[in-house]
């Protein structure tokens, strides 16, 4: 559910990407026609897709449709529809109708850890921290065992400039006791972020017997930021096949290949990420493709890629530069 990579762990996610990987199914009852129900999961999917757009106004608009359905049940699908409705809304810049999203969701459960955290997100974006650390702690207090929420509160309040708070919430995750084998590779992807390459190995060498293959990602990011390509590279490999084609790890496997002088091989997966619904990262991911071309002597095929690339992103500079180059070759 949650978004992440490294050479980017220290890369700052978008905050709807980071309250997006958030939301989930609640098990609550209610009763619903069919075709109400169906109708709802229509709208839900259209807002789905145009916050994938970028289109957060007409998401709001979708997910209201699909609550406007609702025949005045609220179940766990109504719940769920108001958790992408608040953060559409957010990121719409509607923070006034995104907190009084949430303060509904509030006021029917006053536990509710997610509808605390989006709060949260809006009250930083105002600029209000100290209501935003407030709706944090709540968030955090009702939240259980959720190593994902912890992560996103601590990267919400780094990006915002609290490290030691943000700091202090780290190591507030890690008092939890892990049981199950996630609950390891979430310990060891803390430990990775907070530097401790040895104790995150032990955390995730522990998930990985117990049989999550996630672990293997982050495991390839505590050999990578120890700059052991050999073993970061094996590792990714060894996710891949297990969790097929990953954007995030396509990206940094390629990028390893590219360090390391094969840029064929880097060629290929570069050009496998690019093939991937909803980029995050396609303006670089185009840069090194061309790079790439570039190192292969293949000038005519980067001087095709730079042009495309330039329409796209007309104000980068020191691709124009680059261009001037491979004009002359």
């Amino acid at each position: 559910m949650e978004l992440m990579r490294v050479k980017g762990i220290f890369k700052r996610k978008t905050a709807w990407l980071l309250i997006f990987g958030l939301l989930c199914s609640f098990i609550i009852t209610g009763c619903q026609d069919e075709r109400v129900i169906e109708n709802q999961q229509a709208y839900r999917k259209v807002g789905i897709n145009k916050m994938n757009e970028g289109d957060f106004a007409g998401a709001v608009e979708a997910f209201q449709k699909a609550l406007d359905q609702s025949q005045a049940v609220v179940g766990e699908l109504e719940l769920d529809i108001c958790y992408y409705k608040a953060t559409a809304q957010y990121n719409s810049g509607d923070t006034k109708g995104a907190i009084t999203t949430c303060n509904a969701l509030i006021d029917y459960n006053e536990k509710d850890s997610r509808a605390y955290f989006i709060r949260g997100c809006v009250y930083l974006k105002e600029n209000d921290s100290d209501k935003a650390r407030k709706d944090y702690d709540k968030a955090l207090d009702y939240c259980g065992k959720n190593y994902a929420l912890y992560l996103s509160v601590y990267e919400n309040l780094a990006g915002a400039g609290f490290t030691e708070e943000a700091e202090e919430l780290l190591a507030k995750g890690l008092k939890l006791k892990a049981e199950q084998p996630e609950d390891y590779t979430e310990r060891g992807h803390i430990y990775l972020i907070r530097g401790d390459y040895d104790k995150a190995r032990k955390e995730l060498d522990q998930a990985i017997n117990k049989g999550d293959s996630k672990a293997l990602l982050y495991l390839a990011q505590v050999y990578d930021a120890q700059k052991d390509g050999k073993k970061a590279k094996s590792l990714y490999e060894s996710y891949l096949k297990k969790n097929g084609s990953d954007l995030a790890t396509l990206t940094a496997l390629a990028e390893i290949q590219m360090e390391a002088g094969d840029y064929e091989k880097a060629l290929e997966l570069f050009q496998t990420a690019l093939k991937a619904e909803n980029i995050e990262n396609e303006k670089q991911l185009r840069r090194n493709e061309i790079i790439c071309y570039e190192n292969l002597l293949d000038f005519a095929a980067a001087k095709k890629k730079m042009a495309a690339y330039l329409k796209d992103f007309p104000e980068d500079e020191e691709a124009k530069r680059e261009n001037m180059f491979l004009q002359t070759r």
